[in-house]
C-alpha cells in the first residue's frame, strides 16, 4: 500500500481545513466589527435622537466652538493692514462656529465665478440634459489668453463637457469658462443662485463678499444642491489645483485643500476660498483682498493671505479642548 499517497492526501485536506478556518475567523471578525459599529450607531442614535448623527462617529475633541483667540488675531491683522481692503470668513464645519471680518466689503470676484458655473453645468448633467461625454465646440469668441491653455487650440476643436469642467476648476481655464457659459441659459444660471440662497451674492456691479461666497463651498460640502457623487467630483477637481501661492501657502502639502483662487491684476484683487480637510476637523475659509487701496501692493497682499492661512490652520490643528 502506498502510504505516501495517503499522507499527501491528508496534508492537502489539513491545508484546506486550515485555510477554511482562517477565512471563517476573519469573516466572523469583520462581521463582528461591523455589527458593533452598527449597534453603536443605533444605540447612540436611539439614545440621542435629537443630536447630529455625526456625533456618533467623531470624538468630542473635534467639536471646536471657541474661536475667539483666532478671531482676535485675524482682526488685528485686518486693522493693521487696512480694514476696507480685506474681508475674511472662517467657519469650523463640525460646529458652525465662525468668524466674519469686514463682512460687507465687496470686490470683483475674478475666477471665483467659475465654481457656481460648474455647479450649474453639473445640474444639467444630473437632470439628463447633458452628459459628461457630450462635446462642445471652441468658437472664436471663446478664446481668452488670461488663464489656461485651451485658447491655443484651433477654432472648431471639440471638447467633452467633463474635460471642460476639469480644466475650468483645476486649471482655472478662461476659455473653458467661456465655452460652458455660452451654452448655459440665464434661467439655468439663476437656478443655482436661488437654490443655494445666493440672491445677495453679486451686487449691481457684479462684486461679492467673502461671507456670501462661502455658501458655495458649504453647499458642496453638504451636497445640498448636487448629488454626492457630483459634489465630490467638483471638490476633487478643486483639490488638484496647482495654484498654491495663495491660502495654500499656509497649509501643509499632505492636507487636502479644495479651493478656488481669483486673481485679477487689472483691478488689483486676489481671492481664495475653499475647504481645508484637517482629519476630523474640516474648516471653510474665504479671504478677499483689494490691494488697490492705501499702501497695499500685490506682494504685501500675498504675504498677508499666507499669514491668515497659517494662523487659521495652526489654531484648528493644535486646538485642545479645555
Amino acid at each position: 500500500m502506498n502510504y505516501n499517497f495517503f499522507r499527501g492526501k491528508a496534508n492537502k485536506i489539513y491545508l484546506v481545513l486550515i485555510i477554511f478556518l482562517i477565512i471563517t475567523n476573519v469573516t466572523s471578525f469583520g462581521i463582528l466589527i461591523y455589527r458593533n459599529n452598527l449597534d453603536a450607531a443605533e444605540r447612540f442614535g436611539s439614545q440621542y435622537p435629537l443630536i447630529n448623527v455625526a456625533r456618533n462617529f467623531i470624538d468630542q475633541k473635534h467639536f471646536i466652538t471657541n474661536l475667539q483667540p483666532l478671531r482676535d488675531d485675524l482682526n488685528k491683522l485686518v486693522v493693521e493692514n487696512g480694514p476696507s481692503a480685506i474681508s475674511i470668513y472662517f467657519e469650523f464645519l463640525n460646529t458652525g462656529a465662525n468668524i466674519s471680518i469686514n463682512p460687507d466689503a465687496k470686490i470683483w470676484p475674478a475666477s471665483l465665478v467659475k465654481v457656481p458655473l460648474a455647479m450649474g453645468v453639473m445640474k444639467k448633467i444630473e437632470n439628463g440634459d447633458w452628459m459628461e461625454e457630450n462635446e462642445l465646440v471652441l468658437m472664436k469668441d471663446d478664446r481668452d489668453l488670461a488663464w489656461g491653455d485651451l485658447y491655443k487650440k484651433p477654432i472648431g476643436s471639440r471638447f467633452t463637457i467633463g474635460f471642460l469642467l476639469k480644466e475650468l476648476l483645476t486649471n482655472s481655464d478662461n476659455t473653458a469658462f467661456r465655452i460652458l457659459y455660452r451654452n448655459l441659459s440665464t434661467d439655468e444660471l439663476q437656478d443655482i443662485i436661488r437654490a443655494v440662497g445666493l440672491d445677495e451674492l453679486f451686487d449691481q456691479e457684479g462684486k461679492i463678499s467673502a461671507k456670501e461666497y462661502s455658501r458655495i463651498f458649504r453647499s458642496l460640502y453638504a451636497s445640498s444642491y448636487l448629488k454626492r457623487e457630483n459634489s465630490q467630483k467638483i471638490l476633487k477637481w478643486l483639490a488638484e489645483s496647482p495654484y498654491q501661492e495663495y491660502l495654500g501657502q499656509g497649509i501643509p502639502e499632505k492636507i487636502t485643500f479644495s479651493h478656488k483662487i481669483g486673481d485679477n491684476k487689472n483691478v488689483d484683487v486676489i481671492l481664495d476660498s475653499g475647504i481645508v480637510y484637517i482629519p476630523n476637523r474640516p474648516y471653510l475659509i474665504t479671504v478677499t483682498i483689494d490691494f488697490s487701496q492705501g499702501d497695499m501692493n500685490r506682494d504685501k497682499a500675498l504675504e498677508l493671505i499666507k499669514i491668515i492661512s497659517e494662523k487659521s490652520y495652526q489654531y484648528i490643528n493644535d486646538y485642545v479642548q479645555s
